[in-house]
């Protein structure tokens, strides 16, 4: 197997979750992957209740706004739970990861899909460093947020949790297309620093965002490469 979709394909996903789910993209791949599925659900702190059950249709989809905490505390069972570039939108990811062997049905699999921080090209770096000065806004502004993990670190979780590693699938993007300028990725964090200093950001920030953004045009913004890895609880 060389990607997730060459899994999904030979898998029955029966009753699937998807964590931190925003407006659905993961959990439409995965829809559209799976063997079969008997149900979805989304969950989400924040309430994404139309757009999710507009990019996921059918009679067996539901979302539920709620932090995962107390989710977990729940009735549930399900046989695929997904994350996917949340775990460093996580506070106590690694207590969330071991929990959630509460609603995992038996031989259900955990889909852990997670951008990372280590063997970056220069135009990765770039995102990286964008991003991290975007988390650091963020926490600023009461959002729990930080910057990506090193592989190392999301096996390091996993490992904590008891969950195995059934299949891993690491694509580097090096070769991803170099976007240069400030109107996207760049263009970004210049939106949440004016959020989150709508009078003027401080002079340390602001000048921290000028270094970013020349580099942005220097040298570019690469989507960050991503591991994606398939577990079960031992």
């Amino acid at each position: 197997m060389t990607a997730l979709e060459d899994f999904l394909r030979t898998r029955a996903g029966g009753a699937v979750l998807d964590i931190a789910c925003g407006g659905g993209a993961f959990a439409r791949r995965l829809v559209d992957g799976l063997a079969s599925y008997r149900g979805v659900t989304g969950l989400d702190i924040v309430d994404k209740r139309e757009e999710f059950l507009g990019n996921i249709e059918g009679d067996d989809v539901s979302f539920v706004a709620s932090a995962i905490g107390d989710y977990l505390r729940g009735d549930h069972g399900f046989d695929t739970i997904s994350i996917s570039n949340a775990l460093h939108h996580l506070e106590g990811v690694g207590d969330i990861l071991r929990d959630l062997r509460r609603i995992a049905n038996p031989n259900g699999v955990v889909i852990i899909s997670e951008m990372y921080a280590d063997d970056l090209t220069p135009p990765q770096q770039t995102q990286r460093d964008l991003h991290a000065m975007i988390a650091r806004l963020h926490v600023g502004m009461g959002e729990y947020h930080r910057a990506t993990y090193t592989r190392d670190e999301i096996n390091g979780f996993l490992a904590g949790a008891g969950l195995g590693v059934l299949h891993a699938f690491d694509a580097p993007h090096d070769d991803a297309p170099v976007e240069k300028g400030t109107d996207g990725f760049a263009g970004r964090a210049g939106s949440v620093m004016a959020d989150a200093y709508p009078d003027g950001a401080p002079p340390d920030v602001s000048a921290e965002y000028e270094r970013l953004k020349a580099r942005a045009i220097a040298i570019g913004v690469a989507r960050p490469p991503q591991l994606t890895l398939v577990c079960a609880y031992r």
